[in-house]
């Protein structure tokens, strides 16, 4: 057994113990040392030392065997009369041991390669356990640098949702954006093309986090920047022209990810709004009269296919109107039951918080908003 060990050394006592000095030499191929020999003495692949104790004095020689970061296994050998001193040994943190050794040398060897085992599992263990304490101090480390990208990220994306409450002439927006992570992949826009028309728009992308949150920026630079140079160009802003190209930029990004979202102009002076639907569902909610219905028109995702076609609608606001959008996400809110029935609370909701934005807020609060699993995002419009 003791062929597996690498290197061991045997301690003898001051006394004579040739016969068994001899047969740990000849039979186990253990290199006997000096009593008074030092433990710098063996080699770093020693993993065994055999320590021979006859006086009581013998234990001052054993401490400098016994330092705690050693990497070998200590075994006491003793006559049956020491056995005080090999319990004592045994205290002070030796391995194990075998009385009258010359008359069970096949016992050392089992004991020995016991000994040794166990030391190589705690080196192991302890090896394990350093390398694991390394891996998660990295990880922290990666944890940390991640929680502050992100808590940059955020900041950037708040800073760059447009100002709430914002009035433009006799129009009210409000907007409120609770992501269920750090970063949103909901997004609200609105600002005005000239000096009676204002765009406006509420974006889901597909996915969560720091992907679908760098989309969310695309959408605001592209869409302002679209409509810039299609003012400087005098030419008529169109919803659906807007989509068409924010489809190809989004595709030409790679990135494998899509939009849904509603996108509307109103002018102030007509009072009328020309929009498109890119597949945002629920679709907006237009109170009227006291009456809340969804406003019809469905078109396909913006990123998806290269082939998309958006078509535009145009409706006339009714004095006292009041429009509400919202993510999927406010599904998540409502309890257990239809699609139908789901619909059917939305509209119950925009018509009781009918031009009270801060009343809608605090009542989807009131239903988990702040801990939903996805994104959830509304926008307010209210018209003269």
């Amino acid at each position: 057994m003791l062929s597996t060990i690498a290197d061991a050394v045997f301690i003898p006592c001051w006394e004579d113990t040739g016969d068994l000095t001899g047969r740990l030499e000849s039979e186990l191929s253990i290199n006997s040392l000096t009593p008074d020999a030092s433990e710098v003495e063996v080699s770093s692949e020693c993993e065994l030392v055999l320590f021979y104790l006859k006086k009581h004095d013998d234990l001052f020689r054993l401490e400098k065997w016994l330092r705690s970061d050693r990497h070998f296994a200590v075994i006491l050998l003793a006559e049956e009369s020491e056995a005080d001193d090999v319990l004592r040994g045994m205290e002070a943190g030796a391995d194990d041991y075998v009385l009258n050794a010359a008359q069970h040398f096949n016992l050392v060897s089992l004991v020995a390669h016991r000994a040794v085992a166990r030391r190589r599992e705690t080196r192991q263990n302890r090896q394990t356990y350093d390398e694991l304490e390394q891996t998660n101090l990295e990880l922290m480390t990666s944890l940390d640098v991640l929680r502050q990208d992100q808590q940059a990220g955020r900041y950037v994306q708040q800073k760059m949702l447009p100002k709430t409450p914002w009035e433009f002439h006799q129009l009210n927006f409000e907007h409120k954006v609770c992501p269920s992570l750090y970063l949103s992949g909901d997004f609200v826009d609105y600002f005005p093309i000239d000096r009676q028309r204002v765009l406006f728009y509420l974006a889901d992308v597909s996915g969560h986090g720091a992907s679908s949150a760098f989309i969310t920026i695309l959408l605001r630079v592209f869409i302002r920047r679209f409509v810039t140079r299609t003012l400087i160009r005098r030419q008529e802003v169109s919803p659906g022209d807007v989509l068409s190209e924010l489809n190809k930029e989004i595709l030409l990004t790679g990135l494998g990810k899509h939009v849904t979202i509603f996108l509307a102009m109103i002018d102030s002076e007509k009072h009328n709004m020309r929009y498109c639907n890119g597949a945002q569902y629920p679709a907006p909610v237009l109170v009227e009269k006291g009456e809340a219905t969804f406003l019809e028109g469905k078109g396909m995702p913006v990123g998806l296919f290269d082939d998309a076609v958006y078509e535009e609608f145009e409706l006339l606001l009714q004095p006292g109107y009041y429009l509400s959008l919202f993510s999927d996400g406010v599904f998540e809110l409502m309890d257990r039951g239809s699609l139908a029935e789901k619909e059917a609370k939305l509209l119950q909701l925009s018509e009781k918080f009918a031009g009270n934005h801060s009343g809608l807020v605090d009542n989807l609060a009131q239903m988990g908003m702040e801990d939903s699993p996805d994104d959830v995002t509304l926008m307010t419009v209210s018209g003269c």
